[in-house]
């Protein structure tokens, strides 16, 4: 599990240990990648008095904020397990639900947990949401419900990829970097839950600029200008 987080002190510690519960509850060989964004509260000495417990659960620091998208795929980077998927600290994806998820990569080379509703989000994430899928939809070649998802991809695929965007468009780049690649990608639907602490961190309008910027700048790239998608760096 790769997961990022910012000024998290409130929610760290208690998002670690149900991780960790509920990863043990699945298998043996696992970890957690916590890459801790530049914080300046408690979050980085919490996560790493769990890592000192917890020798399966990795804490990077980054020297400065990266911000939303740099951060995770910096974060993918650290990753060494066959299976690697995405969380927030706010837990928007249960842990609890791997025990259903993970059974269908018998059958799918990837799998994107889409939101079963929005009850989550307030009225400006819903529009954002919409304007998300429907512009991604309309402008790249792969047709799925959702693009801002829990992923679950194959470890070669990090290896295959550069992650170009530098924004919450690093959750539909794997996407279509993996749909490119032949990968055969399978939609199931979770319940996504809101943040019970602290501060979201994402969706001010900076923010959403980076990502539709990110959005006309790929679209350009790999679809107006026919550039590699898949080509790996160095």
């Amino acid at each position: 599990m790769v997961v990022c987080g910012l000024n998290e002190e409130e929610l760290i510690v208690d998002f670690l240990e149900k991780s960790i519960a509920d990863l043990k509850a699945v298998c043996d060989d696992w970890e957690i990648v916590f890459l801790n964004d530049g914080s300046t509260d408690c979050t980085g000495e919490l996560a790493h008095a769990v890592a000192a417990r917890e020798h399966r659960v990795k804490v990077i620091d980054a020297p400065r904020n990266l911000g939303t998208g740099a951060n995770v795929a910096e974060a993918y980077q650290h990753a060494s397990k066959d299976i690697v998927f995405n969380n927030t600290v706010d837990a928007f994806f249960d842990t609890t639900d791997l025990s259903w998820i993970l059974p269908h990569l018998d059958n799918f080379d990837s799998i994107s947990g889409c939101r079963t509703d929005l009850r989550a989000n307030n009225g400006y994430q819903k529009l954002l949401t919409t304007v998300n899928r429907s512009l991604i939809s309309l402008l790249f070649p792969v047709k799925l419900k959702a693009y801002q998802t829990v992923q679950f991809h194959p470890l070669e695929l990090f290896r295959k990829i550069t992650i170009e965007g530098r924004s919450s468009f690093v959750s539909p780049e794997l996407l279509i970097k993996a749909h490119a690649l032949g990968y055969r990608i399978g939609e199931v639907d979770v319940v996504f839950h809101g943040r019970t602490k602290g501060t979201a961190k994402g969706g001010g309008l900076r923010h959403v600029a980076r990502s539709l910027r990110d959005i006309f700048k790929f679209w350009m790239r790999w679809v107006v200008l026919g550039k590699p998608l898949c080509q790996r760096e160095g």
